[in-house]
């Protein structure tokens, strides 16, 4: 039982630290990201996790990010984690004023997300 709570307690921390960075990110540009790769890889501590690694350019930088998300079971890490497949492109929103700072919105992978970010890219 006592394994459940920490990663209950584990879920529940990564859920709000990703709360508050969503609400930071609220007025960011939308941007087009490709997937580089993704994993579930063994957490030792607070359940599983899916890590997605992308790559984008903005300002005529080259950047790359990580978006974490936290799961109760590690076959939703997984399933999750699946879903995507590198070569393929997702919508980012960019701290416009530190553009190595990024975060995955699941809010933005609409197709309006999507066509907003082609014309942001162009």
């Amino acid at each position: 039982m006592g394994w459940y709570f920490d990663i209950l307690i584990g879920y529940l921390a990564r859920a709000i630290v990703r709360l508050v960075k969503l609400h930071r990110s609220d007025g960011w540009p939308l941007q087009d990201a490709v997937i580089s790769g993704s994993r579930c890889p063994p957490a030792p501590y607070g359940g599983p996790v899916a890590e997605i690694s992308y790559t984008y350019n903005y300002a005529g930088g080259y950047y790359a990010g990580v978006h974490r998300e936290p799961f109760l079971w590690r076959s939703s890490a997984e399933d999750y984690a699946a879903r995507f497949i590198s070569g393929n492109h997702i919508v980012i929103r960019v701290n416009p004023k530190r553009p190595e700072i990024s975060i995955v919105r699941q809010d933005d992978q609409t197709r309006v997300g999507l066509a907003l970010a082609k014309v942001v890219v162009g």
